[in-house]
């Protein structure tokens, strides 16, 4: 038998955790994709930081907050990783002149995608919950800073996005990606 009970159920005392992971699980997941993860990527980043919240349930004081903080951490520790592997294929594909197997220009949505995932993690956490309809306010609240803060990372994951489309479409000769 599992810390869980029979088949993964939940025990008695936590059914509070049950609602919450019904409402919460799907927001956070679009969150993290949001912010340039893959939909395995946002899950598995997601689940893990569901586990670990069951462990303290009873504990956590804004598990919202909580969950979404241990998430996005563990997202950036895997995208770390896959930069960090990228930025060694494609090295190594120039030195070899040659691009690696199954790889093309990418299109304008992976432009975009490219493009989130180069921004620095808290400007793309916080672009993520602005995207969810979060306030500064309310953003400043789940992750701990000021609002001010919040405003200025914003301000700056979105000149960044412009700039970076900016560029695109003009090498593209007029695509037709654009901030609005």
């Amino acid at each position: 038998m599992s810390p869980q009970g029979d088949h993964g159920a939940l025990p008695a005392e936590l059914p509070g955790f049950a609602v919450f992971f019904t409402a919460e699980y799907p927001r956070v997941v679009h969150s993290l994709m949001r912010a340039g993860a893959t939909y395995e990527e946002a899950e598995d980043a997601t689940q893990d930081a569901m586990h670990e919240l069951l462990r303290s349930w009873p504990d956590c004081k804004n598990p919202a907050g909580w969950v979404r903080t241990v998430a996005w951490h563990a997202y950036c520790r895997k995208a770390e990783r896959n930069r960090k592997r990228l930025a060694l294929e494609s090295r190594n594909a120039r030195l070899a002149r040659e691009t690696p197997a199954g790889r093309s220009e990418p299109g304008e949505h992976e432009k975009v995608v490219e493009i989130l995932r180069g921004l620095p993690p808290r400007q793309g956490q916080v672009l993520a919950l602005h995207l969810d309809g979060y306030t500064a306010q309310e953003i400043a609240e789940l992750i701990s800073v000021k609002a001010s803060t919040v405003r200025s990372n914003l301000r700056h994951a979105l000149a960044t996005l412009r700039g970076s489309l900016e560029n695109y479409e003009n090498k593209e000769g007029g695509s037709h990606v654009s901030m609005g």
